[in-house]
């Protein structure tokens, strides 16, 4: 079985999230749970971590409103998400998938593979190797970026953060296929 990686914050798992890591273990994969506290309603077989104490940063997106997502995003853990994504993927390496996804089949990802997004890439899923000078990278300029809860900053610009980084590093994205982003959803800490 091959490892994912996700973070949860908060106490209780709700039915969204439930799938995402119900489906990522019928397709084959070992799901690992990062969690800021103890959580009920994780699934049988999924392995819970907790995050290191120095990576948790409280401040939810203070940035521009963004038309399309609940709330405009304000207050949303998602950035945060992403820091910690990258991150994890820093010291881990592997697959890296957010709580609001549902894959339709076992995710096989070469290095370096993303979510395409418009003409973009996004974090929604994503395989970096461990040890990636471009997953520390990221994690350094998305933690700036949260030091004050990208106050005056555009939704998007970690995503088009992401790209120019792999320009600086000649990495060429790979793009996933066989998964639905499910996000949005009203109740998660992301939104």
């Amino acid at each position: 079985m091959s490892e994912t990686h996700s973070v949860w914050i908060g106490s209780q798992l709700g039915l969204m999230e439930k799938l995402t890591l119900k489906l990522l273990l019928n397709a084959g994969h070992s799901p690992i749970l990062w969690t800021t506290e103890d959580v009920t309603g994780v699934p049988a077989n999924v392995e819970i971590r907790k995050v290191p104490k120095e990576y948790i940063q409280p401040i939810g997106f203070l940035g521009i409103p963004h038309v399309g997502i609940p709330n405009g995003g304000i207050g949303s853990f998602a950035h945060w998400s992403d820091y910690f994504a990258f991150k994890t993927l820093y010291e881990h390496g592997g697959i890296w998938v957010q709580m609001d996804v549902a894959v339709t089949k076992k995710i096989v990802a070469e290095d370096y593979t993303f979510t395409p997004w418009l003409s973009m890439i996004s974090p929604v899923v994503m395989s970096i190797p461990k040890g990636s000078p471009y997953a520390l990278e990221m994690s350094e300029i998305i933690g700036d970026m949260l030091s004050d809860g990208m106050a005056g900053r555009d939704w998007h610009e970690a995503m088009i953060a992401m790209v120019h980084g792999m320009q600086r590093n000649g990495i060429k994205a790979n793009l996933f296929q066989n998964y639905f982003d499910c996000g949005g959803i009203q109740q998660s800490p992301y939104t």
